[in-house]
């Protein structure tokens, strides 16, 4: 029995009731890697608004919730830091998908350590914010040999020598990194701004890559492998993913692919990003050929060519010096904003987002203002 309070001591004596605790620091428990301690699979250990130091933090195989606080915003207000004197937390083979990390900042690591570092593990990480952490690899996440899943994450003005965001290496194993609707934003590194993959192949959806920097390549993304054998190869699945506003000191303004892999990039676009040498947008050496499908590739400058090296067109790309301007208010594309424009947002008014014109997620007067304003053939 544990006695964590009055309340999980009663439950658990009611037939039919799991023991199940959810543990509250530091109300329950001071610290979390006490709460942690104590903790048995299935347990939520809730960790109150506010600010902690959190160092070398175990998680010790258990498959259960670490959960902060968030503001009416959805976001975290629950930080950890180790003031940094090293990783806040670090993951092992024996925690999987089931071990949660949720709705928490954590920050100012150090010490040549990432934040988190993963090893052989795949826990799951749900609404956290990586922010100004710094480490030679990966300034935020280093990941060695596992295959956590990140969604709804943000990596902010991080920093390493390989990915400033993230760095991976992951030699053959038979599940990979997967990366959902996360942001990647001012970060910076010498190779791989946001993003070093080397040996490994992520699965990467809906994300942005937006002001990420890197002194020598990839400005935002630098991919890599090794001739070994083809699970070494550097392939990560790039589906839905924006590349905005990244520079490279050398190649590769969004993404550099240096050796042995096959990366596939789908409905991605690559704008606005730029290189000193070779490939504004995108740069791959010759053992390492991308295939672009329905890509849009636009206004990468710096170099003669906004795509230099081998790749694959699998159909469906575009490369522009200029990108396409925006026709807000034209909600059936069809060129022009018009009467079927305004029949289609009455339709959704204060109903959905089917008439959403200012980004706001609905259909409002705001909208209808908006449309009436933009009036005419699109730019």
């Amino acid at each position: 029995m544990r006695y964590l309070c009055p309340t999980i001591a009663i439950l658990a004596t009611i037939p039919g009731v799991t023991n199940a605790a959810t543990i509250t620091v530091p109300t329950d428990i001071p610290t979390i890697q006490a709460a942690i301690d104590i903790a048995l699979d299935g347990d939520v250990i809730l960790v109150e608004p506010g600010n902690y130091v959190a160092f070398d933090v175990s998680f010790q195989g258990k498959a259960i919730t670490l959960r902060g606080s968030t503001d009416a915003d959805g976001l975290p207000t629950s930080v950890l830091s180790s003031q940094g004197t090293g990783q806040v937390m670090y993951f092992v083979f024996t925690e999987g998908l089931d071990t949660v990390i949720e709705n928490l900042v954590i920050t100012q690591s150090g010490g040549n350590q990432a934040a988190v570092g993963v090893f052989g593990g795949s826990p799951t990480f749900n609404n956290i914010t990586f922010r100004e952490n710094t480490s030679a690899l990966g300034g935020a996440v280093y990941n060695l040999n596992g295959a956590p899943h990140f969604t709804d994450c943000r990596f902010i003005d991080n920093s390493g020598d390989w990915g400033g965001a993230y760095a991976c290496w992951e030699t053959g194993q038979p599940e990979h990194p997967v990366f959902t609707r996360c942001l990647f934003e001012g970060n910076s590194a010498d190779l791989g701004g946001a993003f070093a993959n080397l040996r490994s192949q992520p699965m990467i959806t809906e994300c942005q890559f937006i002001n990420n920097a890197a002194t020598s390549n990839g400005g935002a993304f630098y991919n890599d492998g090794d001739s070994c054998c083809s699970q070494w190869e550097g392939n990560p699945i790039l589906v839905d993913c924006i590349f905005d506003g990244n520079s490279a000191g050398d190649s590769g303004g969004a993404v550099y692919n240096s050796q042995f892999g096959l990366p596939t990039m789908e409905r991605c676009t690559l704008q606005n990003n730029s290189a000193v040498v070779s490939g504004g947008g995108m740069a791959s050496e010759s053992t390492n050929v991308p295939t672009l499908v329905d890509c849009s590739i636009c206004a990468n400058t710096g170099t003669p060519s906004q795509v230099s090296g081998p790749w694959t067109d699998g159909g469906g790309n575009a490369i522009d010096n200029a990108c396409p301007v925006e026709c807000v208010g034209d909600l059936d594309d069809s060129g022009a904003v018009d009467v079927d424009d305004l029949l289609r947002l009455l339709s959704a008014f204060e109903l959905n987002g089917d008439g959403d014109c200012d980004d706001d997620g609905d259909t409002d007067v705001n909208d209808l203002l908006v449309l009436i304003g933009r009036w005419g053939a699109c730019p």
